[in-house]
């Protein structure tokens, strides 16, 4: 197996350098190899950051991981696969995990055991071997689906004038107005959901800051006391070099208090009327393979699967007396 060296560099140098490898898997695979939540806990020093290099003092890194929060990602420079690497990283970072599990910070304090999450992002068999040898499962399902821009609405419409009953309205986002009502709202729509309802207000903060950000693509919908019950959040990425855009549905959610009245369609009709504005080249979504009734929402307004990822869990045994290696 292929030595690695674990490189120290301070949070925002390492960021960076992870991002970069992060982008080009990106380009090479056609799918992000690692979601946005686990670069923000990174960065917020939630979970370790990892980088890899073939020698102790080599700018090139061959491959980044994350681990924390019971959960680990691994993305391995397109360049550098086939040659036992993600073997090799994803071993050192089950060394970190496990270890971690030992010091109490697992599944629950006391426990002798803890559940360690991974994902295999698209469709990746060797990164789905890869997992299968350590001695990981697959548990969950994501579907990333994907629909033809030639299908938006071409009529010009203005998504906060989307025809709804008078007991609601439409706004964009507005930070001090807005900010703990999208926290509130969030949380309970996505109150089983094991990554989207656990964003704070310091979580929120810092997605916000992201350079894609833009509060008009951020919609929100009140009901008849002026409370907010529901949200439809785009993610516009614009490459000025290229003259493209891309547009991906972030986050749709309706407060469980109101749901069976329509507003999920209702937030659907906004979001692409909003991203019909942007006039993209793509359009894309992610929802759980699991949530059927999501899944033919959006199969009826014509999003079709483009892609499936799998999300893989391994039981820890905590060794207490385990130690993180240099």
């Amino acid at each position: 197996m292929i030595a690695l060296h674990r490189l120290d560099a301070p949070s925002e140098t390492a960021i960076a350098a992870a991002r970069t490898v992060i982008t080009e898997a990106e380009v090479n695979d056609g799918t992000a190899p690692v979601s946005d939540q686990a670069l923000l806990s990174a960065a917020q020093g939630k979970r370790e950051l990892v980088l890899f290099a073939d020698s102790p003092v080599s700018e090139r890194i061959l491959a980044a991981g994350i681990v924390g929060e019971g959960e680990l990602d691994l993305v391995v420079r397109p360049s550098e696969r086939g040659r036992g690497v993600g073997t090799a990283a994803l071993t050192a970072l089950l060394d970190v995990a496990d270890a971690a599990a030992g010091g109490g910070s697992g599944a629950g304090s006391g426990s002798d055991t803890a559940t360690l999450l991974a994902w295999a992002h698209g469709e990746n068999p060797a990164a789905e071997a890869l997992l299968s040898r350590s001695g990981f499962t697959p548990v969950r399902s994501l579907y990333r689906m994907t629909l033809d821009p030639g299908l938006l609405p071409s009529d010009g419409r203005d998504p906060l004038a989307i025809p709804h009953a008078p007991e609601f309205a439409l706004h964009t986002f507005d930070a001090e107005r807005d900010s703990a009502e999208w926290v509130r709202v969030n949380a309970a729509a996505f109150a089983t959901h094991p990554e989207q309802g656990r964003i704070t207000q310091d979580d929120f903060a810092l997605m916000r800051a992201a350079d894609w950000f833009d509060p008009d693509d951020l919609i929100l919908l009140t009901g008849a006391r002026n409370e907010v019950i529901g949200s439809t959040w785009i993610k516009t990425v614009r490459d000025r070099s290229a003259g493209t855009v891309e547009t991906e549905l972030y986050a749709v959610g309706v407060d469980p208090a109101h749901s069976g009245q329509g507003l999920g369609k209702l937030l659907l009709d906004v979001t692409l009327a909003r991203m019909a504005q942007h006039q993209p080249e793509s359009v894309s979504l992610y929802v759980d393979g699991e949530n059927e009734r999501a899944v033919r929402m959006y199969e009826a307004a014509g999003f079709t699967i483009d892609s499936r990822s799998r999300q893989w869990s391994r039981t820890q045994v905590s060794d207490v007396g385990a130690r993180i290696g240099s």
